[in-house]
């Protein structure tokens, strides 16, 4: 038989692009078009300004001229306000506006967008490539637009934003920064007119969409295949673009059969939820998203008006804020549909932050400052952890949404791995507690899915799970940049519901998806897929060091919201000084909001990182502020009682070595720094243990050429480390002395840029400390310090939230070989069956570490300089400081790590501890103390197993709160635990008296203990 088909497919796509489409709109009547650039400092102003209804203070009244179509209207990161008239005349049917601003058709919330409002103020949609139009009459119109005569009048803020990741991505530009002197070229209003909508060929063009998708992803072996292959070629013999509506109508007829038949009983089941993943920065700065919000909204609530079917999900509680900030009426049009259960706030975090840099409370704050703001707002609190998009996520993740109220984890970028493929996408993940978790990864693989036919059969394909899961979840709609569902997905959305050949469809919230799914995982038995440990991302590993200054800012704030908090409890407690609520508030916000996932680990456009640098630094001084006014109200300036007190110090001893060496010996450390100042002994005189290994140097500073693939700022790909440059050249060199301790200072030079090394022997401390001092001028190298050591180890403990992972030295399989790069936070240790070695660090989070034949090696990421999307990134002067402590065992490397990065109060007296831990067995640490977030003067401890292991301890509290005290175990928004909560518990679900607890904690766990103080009258 003769194969009259074979090309259906191809004409389908020729006719639909050139004789369907076009037809949707036809050209009705031309518009009135004027426009007002808006001057001064470029910066957006409110639509109430851009309108005549209100002034803002200090900027230049609008002024609008008319305007030629064709012309262009901005230049990068302006805003231009166009004014666009028109009459819509008596015919009847839909009548839409129809606006081209001069969008790329690739890219939805890359680029320009705009927002459109009524001459009062009102906010009406967003528009972007995929949404170019305003219903003006008809099914989907807002009321109101047209006047009695068919005139109206609307508004249009456009915003210039450069289009910065286009064909070919990851070209390298300078337009993410304002006032770039590279040329660019402007945006032109290409088409603003009036046209009337054909639903008929509309419906038409989304048929053949659906029938013409679905028979490329089925296999020709397959009856359906060529069912639909000749229903599409039947409609198109029908289609006659001279009489388009006619034509549509019978060829819709003739596909109806093929569309209208059910899918399998057996079919894979799809929960479609609308999603907008928005960015909170990135290619564009935080003002920028204050807008793409509004308009991603609007689209999306109008959405929801006109499909009943339909149900939209946001997270980032940040996001909410801003809208209710700046967008009172559709925070309103929000809170309508949240409500009737359409519109679900998700997630309960502050932002979409980075799963793996943060501290544990810094989580445990994303967390708990998202989920207040939704009670308080919607009086609704999400049970599920949304992250679609975070580069890694720490093991600490499931305890902590377990003791946060959450029940389930999403994500969907484990699939972007460039080594090993996920094993699951339905399954219970186990955190390095034992905490479980119901998790789900998306088998379409993506978080801005458009509800086509290839999505769906890869959904079906990819799907792990099949043998005991039958449903999963698809986020549909543009993300990242913002834009969220069309009605062409809506359109899809409902042709899918129940398709033979394609998985059945169905619009429902997040929550419903997960108790269903949850339930069936019950059902699994001895099948139940569990995944133990970090979700480690194959790939983006160039993020844990990308802009150190985001490193190095958020780990300041962090310790120093630790000892603000801390001694402002002490100050309110003990001398009853009001606590800060409002303003640690404040600054929480500020660094959570820092914390996102494009900002903290520097893969944001220079503007991002620019903003980030100043408010870090205004955030700092402020809690310094803080910080004196509580030692003042504690009677004089004292010291954070929660940083480990220094050991008294010997006397480091300088001597001459052989061949230019410098000998530093404090009878605990014997350090030998060559005349290339490179340390090529540190003796261990306590054990008599050398920890460098013979024909290694310690401190060895590399260099390698960091061209990566693809992903410049996210990635440090393989072949980056395979030819490390060693930097050998010495500038100068010198021994330093600083009262009893000594060291040697050796400044470096590798082209333009200047690195100084000052290598300390703090005497009487067991620590080999080095501060690292540079001007960096390079471009597309990484810098790394190698310390070898002589350890013979098979892994090495990296420090996490409240806790370690433990990774593989070894590179025997490929999941181990693919964590060439990997996360730290405070310490890293290693140690074999007698001796153990850490290395502390103030600000670093991205290292390697491998077995090298006895030794182990591990090399500390110090500095990159991507060029996208920031081409100047890192360029200037930076410091660090790491310290090797041998002998340490990991509750070693704990305190050391506290001691290292506490907050520099040095020569204040001490205080009393408001509490403190007498260990009984196994390690455990007082991690944080602040006062309860309900005001009332309680104080909220946070303690953490830290080996891995068991602990028991009591708890001892000072003094001046009296021997009356109570204690009682909370989850992390401080609510009272029941026992009830399938979670263990530190000291049960009972109150008891502070001198009669005892805490028993297992391994890594975290506990939210809750004491009270007896009133004042009652302490004797």
């Amino acid at each position: 038989m003769h194969n009259l088909l074979s090309r259906t497919l191809e004409r389908l796509d020729r006719v639909r692009r050139d004789r369907i489409l076009p037809r949707i709109h036809t050209r009705s009547a031309g518009v009135e078009v004027e426009a007002w650039t808006v001057a001064d400092d470029g910066e957006p102003v409110s639509a109430r300004h851009a309108l005549g209804l209100a002034r803002d203070p200090g900027r230049t009244a609008p002024g609008y001229r008319p305007f030629p179509l064709g012309a262009a209207w901005g230049q990068a990161w302006a805003t231009t306000w166009f004014r666009i008239r028109g009459t819509a005349g008596q015919q009847a049917g839909p009548l839409d506006l129809v606006l081209d601003l001069g969008w790329f058709d690739h890219s939805v919330g890359g680029h320009c967008e705009g927002l459109v409002f009524t001459p009062d103020g009102t906010i009406v949609k967003g528009l972007h490539p995929r949404q170019p139009h305003v219903r003006l009459r008809g099914d989907g119109a807002v009321p109101g637009l047209l006047d009695a005569d068919g005139t109206f009048v609307l508004y249009v803020e456009a915003a210039a934003n450069p289009l910065l990741l286009g064909l070919p991505p990851f070209v390298v530009t300078d337009h993410g920064e304002k006032g770039a002197e590279e040329p660019f070229e402007q945006f032109r209003l290409r088409r603003a007119e009036l046209a009337a909508f054909s639903p008929e060929i509309h419906a038409l063009a989304c048929d053949l969409d659906v029938a013409g998708g679905l028979a490329a992803e089925l296999s020709a072996d397959e009856p359906r295949h060529w069912r639909l292959l000749r229903a599409i070629e039947e409609a198109l013999d029908v289609y006659d673009e001279a009489d388009a509506e006619d034509g549509a109508r019978r060829a819709r007829a003739i596909l109806a059969p093929v569309l209208a038949a059910p899918a399998h009983a057996s079919a894979h089941r799809i929960t479609a939820v609308g999603h907008a993943h928005m960015d909170t920065a990135w290619l564009w700065p935080l003002r920028e998203t204050v807008r793409k919000l509004a308009r991603t909204v609007s689209n999306a609530l109008a959405l929801l008006d006109a499909d009943p079917a339909l149900v939209y999900t946001m997270s980032a509680a940040q996001h909410f804020s801003w809208l209710e900030e700046h967008y009172p009426e559709l925070f309103d049009r929000v809170r309508h549909h949240v409500e009737r259960g359409r519109f679900v706030p998700v997630g309960g975090m502050w932002v979409e932050a980075d799963g793996v840099i943060p501290t544990g409370e810094s989580m445990v704050r994303q967390l708990t400052y998202g989920k207040r703001y939704f009670i308080s707002r919607f009086g609704r609190e999400p049970r599920e952890m949304w992250l679609p998009d975070s580069f890694g996520y720490s093991g600490a993740l499931p305890q902590l949404a377990r003791r946060a109220g959450s029940r389930w984890f999403l994500t969907q970028k484990i699939s972007w791995n460039d080594t090993t493929v996920f094993p699951h996408h339905t399954f219970w993940w186990e955190g390095i507690d034992g905490t479980r978790i119901f998790t789900h990864f998306p088998p379409a693989e993506t978080y801005a899915a458009e509800v086509t036919a290839r999505e769906l059969r890869h959904a079906v394909t990819t799907f792990k799970d099949k043998a005991i899961a039958s449903h999963s979840l698809l986020p549909y709609g543009y993300g990242d940049g913002g834009g969220g569902p069309t009605r062409e997905m809506a359109e899809r959305l409902h042709r899918f519901a129940d398709l033979e050949g394609a998985p059945r469809v169905t619009s429902r919230s997040p929550a419903e998806f997960f108790q269903e799914a949850e339930a069936e995982l019950l059902d699994a038995g001895s099948l139940e897929p569990v995944y133990r440990g970090e979700l480690y991302l194959e790939l983006h590993r160039g993020t844990l060091t990308s802009q150190t200054a985001m490193k190095q800012g958020n780990r300041r704030c962090e310790s120093l919201l630790r000892a603000a908090e801390y001694l402002s409890a002490a100050a309110s407690t003990l001398r009853d000084a009001p606590y800060p609520h409002a303003d640690l508030d404040e600054i929480w916000r500020t660094v959570l909001l820092h914390q996102f996932h494009d900002i903290l680990p520097g893969t944001s456009i220079a503007w991002v990182h620019r903003e980030a640098r100043d408010t870090y630094r205004m955030v700092e001084e402020r809690l310094h502020d803080l910080i004196k006014q509580a030692t003042a109200a504690l009677g004089g300036e004292r010291a954070d009682p929660l940083a480990a007190a220094e050991p008294s110090a010997a006397v480091v001893e300088v001597t001459d070595g052989e061949a230019g060496a410098t000998v530093l010996d404090d009878g605990l450390l014997r350090v030998v720094v060559d005349g290339g100042g490179h340390v090529v002994s540190l003796l261990d005189q306590r054990g008599g243990r050398e920890v460098v290994p013979p024909g290694r140097r310690l401190n060895e500073l590399q260099l390698f050429r960091d061209e990566p693939v693809r992903w410049d700022a996210w990635d440090v790909d393989r072949h980056v480390l395979r030819h490390p440059q060693v930097l050998d050249d010495v500038t100068s060199r010198k021994v330093i002395r600083d009262g009893s301790d000594a060291g040697v200072e050796v400044v470096r030079r590798t082209g333009a840029s200047t690195i100084t090394l000052t290598m300390w022997l703090r005497a009487g401390t067991g620590r080999f400390e080095t501060e690292c001092a540079v001007d960096w001028q390079e471009r597309e190298r990484l810098l790394k310090v190698a310390i070898p050591a002589r350890v013979s180890a098979r892994t090495a403990r990296f420090e996490t939230q409240y806790g370690y992972v433990e990774r593989p030295l070894l590179a025997n399989t490929a999941s181990e070989e693919a964590m060439f790069e990997a996360a730290m936070h405070r310490y890293v240790q290693v140690a074999d069956a007698d001796f153990g070695l850490a290395i502390v660090n103030d600000t670093m989070y991205g290292a390697d570490a491998r077995a090298d034949g006895d030794s182990t090696v591990v090399r500390l990421s110090l500095l990159r300089s991507a060029r996208f999307p920031d081409p100047h990134a890192d360029q200037g002067t930076h410091a660090f400081r790491w310290a090797v402590l041998p002998g340490a065992d990991v509750p070693t490397a704990v305190e050391a790590a506290y001691a290292f990065n506490a907050p520099d109060l040095a020569g204040l007296s001490p205080i009393a501890p408001l509490v403190r831990l007498e260990l009984l067995t196994g390690h455990a640490v007082v991690d944080w103390v602040k006062q309860a977030d309900d005001c009332s003067g309680d104080l909220v401890v946070r303690v953490y197993e830290t080996q891995g292991g068991r602990a028991s301890a009591r708890m001892h509290c000072h003094e001046e709160l009296g021997a009356g005290a109570v204690l009682w175990e909370t989850d992390l928004l401080e609510r009272e635990l029941t026992g009830d909560e399938d979670l263990p518990l530190a000291v049960g679900p009972t109150h008891r008296s502070v001198s009669e607890a005892r805490l028993d904690l297992g391994p890594f766990q975290v506990a939210t203990l809750r004491i009270a103080a007896p009133p004042k009258e009652d302490i004797q």
